[in-house]
């Protein structure tokens, strides 16, 4: 991702990632504002984002919130049946104060 001048959009959730190396998708995400938008695979214009029971973990969340900090045309997101625990809703939770499209949480 750090030499790729073309991937807008990709998804790594449910890869077992580490915190550590979701942390580090996110970074270089959030280097390359103007070129990756979705770690997720969340289109640029999609208005609903469907995550209902994909066992996302509290890792998937970090790469989630990213996501939900970058979109602004998402307004409806399902994410029931998943396992994000705490930690996952607190990143998600605070990615959403950044977010002013979302108005409807499944």
């Amino acid at each position: 991702l750090r030499v790729n001048a073309t991937v807008r959009v990709i998804n790594v959730l449910g890869n077992k990632l580490t915190d550590e190396g979701a942390n580090a998708l996110v970074q270089v995400a959030e280097s390359k504002p103007k070129q990756i938008k979705s770690l997720c695979s969340i289109a640029e214009d999609a208005a609903y984002a469907d995550f209902s029971y994909i066992n996302l973990r509290p890792v998937d969340a970090v790469l989630l919130a990213f996501d939900l900090r970058v979109n602004a045309t998402v307004t409806s997101l399902n994410l029931s049946g998943n396992k994000t625990k705490d930690e996952g809703i607190t990143h998600l939770a605070d990615a959403l104060k950044h977010n002013k499209s979302v108005c409807e949480i499944d």
